[in-house]
């Protein structure tokens, strides 16, 4: 690891500077700065970023993602809280996504077609675009994809917007093909920062992956996702805890290196536990409630639907914040960051036998990701485990039920995703669950802009109407207005 560190260090004095404010011709220069640095180091820097730098995941993540959601909030940015709107928050993930991780894994796809590479390395690189790319198509709609990421290599400045059903199939796709080039042994070294080399689980994250972007779909393309589903099940998924795809972090030598949710919690101290997410698990006396919160604090999570000046009128010292924190012991920068796990996967199957009226399978696998979902933090710390018998009880209690699987395995996954927020968000579009109250269920606040709904979407940078003007214009009139009401493709 301290090579990997040293290799890192060195790597992020070849990245170009980035201005978030530039425009697809300055975003699309050569992310290494040098054709001759080798493509193992480039997949090392590609891991990291793909797993959220602090800005991206402060600004998207957690200011935006994590309120809707309920899950955290931060009274100093409220705007997702009360549906207002802050621009450069909303746009953090696509700016960093477009100035870095897409140009990064497209070179990497380019510099591997050019040594002839079509193997395994051309496999994980081509899982790893998917992954990049459904976060995004997931948060804003359609989006450059296609010709994204190329102009250092086909002087293509201005790409167009591609549609999201295109580019969902398209890496149902590559994920697909690019399980299939997984064969034999990997030569990235200690540069694999996820698996460390093991292919098998490469295969495993492709396939679960696909799973995944497959139940995306099945309200509205239902004979797709099912095939899709039936592919991923049979190339074979996640099935068990020690196959999560686990981003491993150190505390340095640079901040790319370290956990972003470990940088966030020591800058912005007025984060808290939000309120609804604090009550769920109080409610159902859950064992991860001490896990989440703050042992230290017991007042309780933080309302949803209010600024400053309203926490104030009601008498609460806003100066000195009393809603619990997020336990500190889950907050280390070198703590690894959940890419996809076990858990969801898990879950995603129990969703998928149950609507197929396989109830028993459905329990099964229920079963699994509630108790993977419980552990998921001993992954990396063994204090954490919570015993067998804790959990029997709590699942004797939380037992499937076939009757109300929906919204049973819907509140299931909302909580085994935390810190995971723009996978919560998009499950909770989806599906309905859990069923957030606006606003956590205060009054609507007056500062609102969605007419008392709960936002769907985040919004495209705006500098993106002078920027690229043509393809902006289109990509409004076919989707809709850029507004956070407006809904991606398979949010049906």
């Amino acid at each position: 690891m301290k090579k990997l560190n040293i290799l890192l260090l060195i790597l992020s004095f070849a990245l170009v500077s980035c201005d978030y404010d530039k425009g697809f011709e300055e975003m699309n220069v050569d992310p290494t700065a040098s054709t001759s640095l080798d493509v193992n180091q480039k997949f090392a820097y590609l891991f990291l970023k793909s797993a959220s730098d602090e800005y991206e995941y402060t600004y998207t993540e957690v200011l935006c993602a994590a309120q809707l959601v309920q899950q955290l909030t931060h009274q100093t940015f409220p705007q997702s809280s009360i549906f207002s709107l802050r621009e450069d928050l909303l746009t953090g993930s696509w700016d960093v996504a477009y100035v870095s991780t897409i140009k990064t894994v497209v070179d990497i796809i380019d510099q591997l077609e050019k040594d002839g590479n079509t193997g395994t390395e051309m496999g994980i690189a081509r899982i790893m675009k998917a992954y990049i790319f459904h976060k995004i198509v997931d948060a804003y709609g359609d989006t450059p994809y296609f010709d994204a990421g190329k102009g250092y290599i086909d002087s293509n400045f201005r790409p167009a917007y591609d549609d999201a059903e295109l580019i969902y199939m398209d890496m149902l796709k590559e994920l697909e093909e690019g399980v299939a080039q997984i064969t034999g042994s990997s030569t990235l070294g200690n540069s694999d920062i996820i698996f460390g080399g093991d292919t098998t689980k490469w295969k495993k994250f492709g396939n679960s992956l696909m799973l995944r972007l497959a139940m995306r779909i099945k309200n509205v393309d239902a004979a797709g996702s099912s095939a899709w589903v039936a592919k991923a099940i049979s190339g074979g998924v996640m099935d068990s805890s020690a196959d999560t795809a686990m981003m491993v972090h150190t505390n340095g030598p640079t901040e790319l290196n370290k956990n972003a949710w470990g940088i966030h919690y020591v800058r912005y101290p007025r984060s808290r536990l939000g309120k609804t997410i604090y009550d769920w698990l109080q409610a159902k006396n859950d064992p991860r409630l001490n896990i989440i919160a703050d042992p230290s604090n017991t007042y309780g999570g933080n309302p949803y639907g209010f600024n400053d000046e309203d926490l104030s009128a009601q008498g609460i010292n806003v100066g000195d914040l009393p809603y619990t924190h997020v336990n500190p012991a889950i907050s280390r920068a070198d703590q690894p960051r959940m890419l996809l796990t076990y858990a969801q996967t898990a879950f995603v199957l129990a969703e998928h036998y149950a609507a197929s009226g396989d109830h028993a399978t459905a329990e099964t696998h229920y079963n699994s990701a509630v108790t993977s979902a419980m552990n998921q933090w001993a992954l990396w710390d063994s204090s954490f485990a919570l015993s067998s018998a804790d959990i029997n009880a709590y699942l004797a209690v939380n037992s499937y039920d076939s009757a109300n699987y929906n919204e049973l395995i819907g509140d299931q996954f909302w909580v085994a995703s935390f810190f995971d927020f723009f996978e919560a968000f998009a499950n909770f579009r989806r599906t309905g669950f859990p069923a957030l109250k606006p606003f956590g269920g205060n009054p609507a606040h007056p500062e609102n802009l969605t007419n008392g709904t709960i936002p769907r979407r985040m919004i495209y940078n705006p500098a993106e109407a002078n920027i690229n003007k043509e393809n902006f214009d289109a990509v409004i009139s076919s989707q809709g207005p850029n507004t956070r009401t407006t809904k991606v493709w398979w949010d049906n």
